[in-house]
């Protein structure tokens, strides 16, 4: 596990400020998660990064294709072998 941190977001992905401060936290699902749900080209210094999860929802036989995407797309930004589980009923779980 890498173990990053990084300036925390708050459910709505706004910045989580504390006594008048950025709150630093341990990030490594937060940039999970906005790799997931950006789309390629939404990160100009990395135009190949993103997965666009939405477009993969009410899909059916797509899902070794979406583990393949999220294990390369997470390869770019340094995961290496993540675990990924889409037994339980299609739900997305992800351990870096």
């Amino acid at each position: 596990m890498i173990n990053r941190t990084d300036i925390s977001l708050n459910e709505d992905n706004d910045l989580k400020i504390e006594n008048g401060d950025f709150v630093i936290g341990l990030s490594d699902m937060q940039h999970v998660e906005h790799i997931l749900v950006a789309h390629p080209g939404e990160y100009k210094e990395q135009p190949q990064l993103g997965i666009g999860i939405e477009s993969y929802l009410k899909t059916t036989g797509k899902e070794q294709k979406l583990k393949r995407a999220i294990r390369v797309q997470l390869g770019f930004d340094g995961y290496k072998n993540p675990k990924i589980d889409l037994s339980d009923n299609l739900k997305l779980s992800i351990k870096v």
